[in-house]
């Protein structure tokens, strides 16, 4: 009987797996640190490696340029690194402080974060220029009369920066005030916004009460850049500003308390004084002539400031007036009277001027000699037969007070003045800065004498400290 043996065989069946996707080489890993460290972006240790430094830095580039964040080199990635490396590049030998999407720095930050005070929308303030931060740039650029043929571009270079910057600086500081003709209606208008203001008007509201709070900000000096009556985001930006620098809830919405406050940023009294925070042309005449006359009022801008205060208070107390920091309408015209006053030549300021300069051109010409006050002297004994002791910051304590009053007034009208003393604490010269300097005005609006005659003394002010001026009384 045949046995038959069966043998069975097993079969071992593989599942198919996929390739492994080899990473990117070392070489294309240290060019993307270069380019990532370029842009200003962290990648970490650059040695040619991928950590999670590096991932995290190509992520932040990636979501900058609306990428998919996945932290991989790709084609459109590495593209647009090697395209922003070479704009990065090509701006750092500029110098035009050139910056655009898919950068990052500290600066960037700071720009975002003065678009943002101004009410545009840059997204995360970050430090990394995306794409949202580019439309904020474009919108910044439409509302800038400098700025709009390039509103195109969401990138910001010196010049835009510098405007973005005085834009800024208008933004953070305390509420002014502006002097507008009252009117019916006028004070109809600001009934209407007050019953809105009531409801509230935010961003996307319309009509004739936005237009008028878009000018009573600006009057204010929070400038919303439109006064079309179409409450955008730089008007909710500028009434943000307002409320901030007012001390109200920063909601961005007028209600009533930012209109109640909003609202006295117009002076409607024809005769209110000039006082604190009023910016008005009225006031930039009152700066003109206090410092015509000789008073500190800091920037001569029409904007009535603490400097501008402080000088009317020193006026005030000179002329025995009620010391307010404030100008009334009588205090203007005696203020403008003043200003506009001539000073009486007499004969001995003529023969003072006369005597310094042939004393100036006989001791040095046009050339120092050191010896100012001994001109100054020379000339005064010539003039009034008395001897004044002292170097150049010693003479104007013993110039003889029956002859001599110091006098508050400006450097340029005394040099139109023959025979008016003038002294210096210091100059910038070694021994100037210990015996300061003394001359005689001529008269002809620039030139001073002692023991040269000084054809520019208002170039040679620039160097000088602690300017005293006297006036011949007799």
């Amino acid at each position: 009987m045949a046995t038959s043996v069966t043998s069975s065989t097993s079969t071992v069946s593989t599942v198919p797996t996929t390739p492994a996707v080899p990473g990117p080489s070392v070489k294309t890993v240290r060019e993307v640190e270069a380019l990532l460290k370029r842009a200003g972006f962290n990648p970490g240790k650059a040695d040619g490696k991928v950590s999670p430094a590096f991932t995290s830095a190509l992520k932040e580039f990636q979501t900058a340029w609306g990428l998919t964040a996945n932290g991989s080199i790709d084609a459109k990635t590495l593209g647009k690194l090697r395209d922003t490396g070479k704009r990065v590049k090509e701006h750092a030998h500029k110098k035009d402080a050139y910056v655009s999407v898919g950068q990052k720095s500290g600066s960037i930050k700071t720009l975002e974060q003065r678009l943002a005070r101004l009410g545009y929308d840059v997204g995360k303030a970050d430090g990394i220029y995306s794409r949202e931060t580019a439309d904020a740039v474009k919108k910044f650029k439409a509302d800038q009369s400098s700025l709009k043929k390039n509103a195109a571009s969401g990138a910001l270079s010196k010049k835009s920066r510098s405007v973005l910057f005085s834009e800024y600086k208008r933004a953070i500081h305390a509420p002014e005030r502006a002097r507008v003709r009252a009117s019916k209606s006028l004070a109809a208008l600001d009934k209407r916004t007050g019953t809105a203001a009531a409801r509230g008007v935010a961003e996307g509201a319309k009509g004739s009460v936005v237009t008028n709070i878009q000018k009573h900000l600006k009057a204010a000096g929070f400038d919303p850049k439109h006064t079309t009556g179409k409450f955008d985001e730089r008007t909710e930006g500028a009434v943000k500003n307002f409320q901030r620098k007012a001390g109200l809830p920063v909601t961005g919405v007028v209600d009533t308390k930012t209109w109640n406050s909003l609202k006295t940023s117009y002076i409607l009294n024809s005769k209110a004084p000039q006082s604190l925070g009023e910016r008005s042309s009225l006031v930039k005449k009152s700066e003109q002539y206090l410092k015509k006359l000789g008073f500190k009022t800091g920037k001569v801008d029409g904007l009535y400031s603490a400097s501008t205060q402080k000088a009317v208070r020193a006026f005030e107390k000179k002329h025995h007036l009620k010391v307010d920091g404030e100008i009334s309408a009588a205090e203007a015209k005696k203020l403008k009277a003043l200003a506009n006053k001539k000073t009486s030549v007499t004969s001995n300021m003529r023969r003072l001027a006369k005597n310094a300069r042939s004393t100036a051109m006989s001791m040095g010409g046009y050339t120092s000699h050191g010896l100012c006050a001994t001109g100054v002297s020379r000339a005064i004994q010539k003039t009034y037969g008395i001897k004044v002791w002292g170097n150049g910051n010693q003479i104007d304590n013993n110039l003889p007070k029956n002859k001599f009053k110091q006098v508050k007034m400006s450097l340029a009208k005394a040099l139109k003045i023959p025979g008016m003393i003038l002294t210096w604490e210091h100059t910038s010269t070694r021994l100037g800065s210990i015996y300061g300097h003394t001359a005689i005005t001529l008269g002809d609006g620039h030139s001073s004498a002692s023991d040269f005659i000084e054809s520019n003394t208002i170039a040679g002010n620039r160097s000088r400290r602690g300017l005293k001026i006297f006036l011949p009384i007799k």
